[in-house]
């Protein structure tokens, strides 16, 4: 992710000249790396990460907004069930519902928090066009704030959607966006669970912005030739690595 980020602030630094992270939990470090001097709207209802989380972007000199909400697609109230994945009592994953459900697994903790659209907490904000990111990362609710955040990510020059394998949701969220007007630009950080996949993160770009500059349609900027100096294929130096068994 480091890596395509790095490529895009090289290509079009004004693309991103804010970033808009929606579910920051305790900090996002590729983009405190790539976007250090860039100001982040930091959103992230779950109480227990605010106190880390504006430490971390203190401490790196990062200007920085927290919204201590979350987002959805209607403005009101709703139940964010904390809990604790690994076992460990800490909280590792927060799940939006409509109504307390006290018999979640790996429950610690129901906060009631506001919610809001993307589209209300922005209104009349100063986003230019074609100068934002927006990252989602949120357990399970991107599809809703999507729907209720339109009009801002259809001004993003970027939009990064982590996607599940498991929940089979990585076509119908690359779909959702198409919709609004991006296609794919990569796929980063392949997650595995005991050796199968289990979740990428779509880098997604506007096609406005990648129409509007040439070094986003490489086979265009080669005109057609194939140079194979700029051609890689997979990684190499993995290729004799040997497979662990993960059931060990």
């Amino acid at each position: 992710m480091t890596q395509s980020l790095r490529l895009v602030r090289q290509i079009s630094p004004e693309a991103v000249r804010q970033v808009v992270d929606i579910g920051a939990q305790s900090k996002t470090d590729f983009l405190m790396e790539v976007f250090s001097d860039r100001h982040h709207h930091l959103f992230e209802p779950t109480t227990v990460y605010h106190q880390k989380l504006e430490e971390n972007y203190r401490k790196k000199g990062i200007a920085y907004t927290l919204h201590k909400i979350a987002l959805s697609d209607t403005d009101g109230v709703l139940y964010l069930h904390n809990t604790s994945q690994d076992g460990s009592g800490r909280v590792t994953h927060a799940h939006l519902r409509d109504k307390r459900e006290e018999d979640m697994p790996f429950l610690v903790k129901i906060e009631e928090v506001p919610t809001r659209r993307l589209d209300t907490v922005f209104a009349g904000a100063a986003l230019p066009d074609l100068s934002y990111l927006v990252k989602l990362d949120v357990d399970g609710v991107e599809e809703k704030i999507i729907a209720g955040g339109q009009t801002v990510l259809r001004g993003a020059s970027f939009v990064i959607i982590e996607t599940s394998i498991g929940r089979q949701d990585l076509c119908s969220r690359a779909a959702m966006l198409e919709k609004v007007g991006f296609r794919m630009f990569d796929i980063c950080d392949n997650a595995y669970y005991y050796g199968q996949l289990a979740l990428v993160d779509l880098v997604m770009i506007n096609n406005r912005l990648r129409q509007a500059e040439l070094k986003y349609r490489p086979w265009q900027y080669s005109e057609g030739k194939v140079h194979w100096a700029k051609w890689q294929h997979g990684f190499r130096h993995l290729e004799d690595e040997p497979i662990e068994d993960p059931y060990v």
